[in-house]
């Protein structure tokens, strides 16, 4: 499915994880490589691959890893985007 009129894409980088915020409803693809996708206080852990995607289910924030190397992403307009910091 062409995702590009309702679509951003960003880089999930191997060491480097996203925070996704106001998810909930809106869905992600990934376009390249593989990610593990957590939503906060969900006990699923999801990998997807290229081609898959997911649309999120709970109205929190939600992580999303690369495995593997590096990944991209695209998401739908209205999830924010931003660096996930450990420490």
């Amino acid at each position: 499915m062409d995702l590009s009129p309702i679509a951003a894409s960003i880089p999930v980088h191997n060491s480097q994880p996203v925070r996704l915020q106001n998810g909930f409803g809106r869905r992600i693809t990934v376009i390249e490589g593989n990610v593990w996708v957590t939503q906060d206080g969900d006990p699923r852990d999801l990998v997807l691959r290229a081609g898959d995607d997911f649309r999120f289910d709970r109205p929190v924030d939600a992580l999303v890893s690369a495995l593997g190397g590096d990944a991209r992403i695209a998401y739908e307009d209205g999830i924010d985007v931003g660096s996930a910091r450990h420490g």
